[in-house]
């Protein structure tokens, strides 16, 4: 009876182990959503978010064809990344406003402040069309099913007084997302 007593204790010792292991893995994990459910992660200013209301668009500009990944859900939070190409590959910032073919630009909207890879400089001597250095990669796209890759560069406040600085804001990040 001593042993079956000692090995019952043991057993649920075991159980108990096992149980609050497994509750403090679950909060360790990455709160990254998985693939089947879509998501976009970006890294941005020393802050890491992620969105599981990503979606991606189709779109088409005469014989251009675009994507659009789109995640956040009001008009004060919310990350735009458009590619003006359908295919794998890099997508280098539009740096030229005469270019939309295998292109990319990104509009991001967080804490009233909106960000751009891109602006209008409005300086004393010159006034003119500005793109800082980025990229979005498509690694994988499936048309209608979905579409995964990853960005990097630097992104300008639109909201800065000095209307002719070129500094920007790190940034980069990851999606995956499926079509509805």
């Amino acid at each position: 009876m001593r042993l079956l007593t000692t090995i019952t204790a043991a057993s649920v010792l075991v159980s108990l182990l096992a149980s609050c292991q497994s509750n403090s893995s679950s909060k360790d994990q990455d709160p990254t959503p998985t693939a089947a459910q879509g998501y976009l992660k970006v890294n941005f200013d020393g802050q890491t978010k992620v969105y599981s209301d990503a979606r991606i668009s189709v779109g088409q500009m005469g014989s251009i064809k675009s994507l659009t990944i789109t995640a956040g859900s009001t008009s004060k939070d919310y990350l735009t990344i458009s590619v003006f190409g359908s295919t794998p590959g890099n997508y280098p910032y539009r740096t030229d406003l005469n270019i939309y073919e295998q292109v990319s630009q990104v509009e991001y909207q967080i804490h009233d402040t909106k960000f751009n890879n891109y602006k209008a400089l409005l300086c004393p001597t010159t006034s003119d069309y500005y793109s800082t250095t980025g990229q979005v990669q498509l690694t994988e796209y499936v048309a209608g099913k979905r579409a995964k890759g990853t960005f990097s560069g630097e992104l300008l406040d639109q909201n800065a007084e000095d209307e002719c600085s070129k500094a920007g804001k790190s940034f980069s990040g990851e999606f995956s997302v499926v079509a509805p």
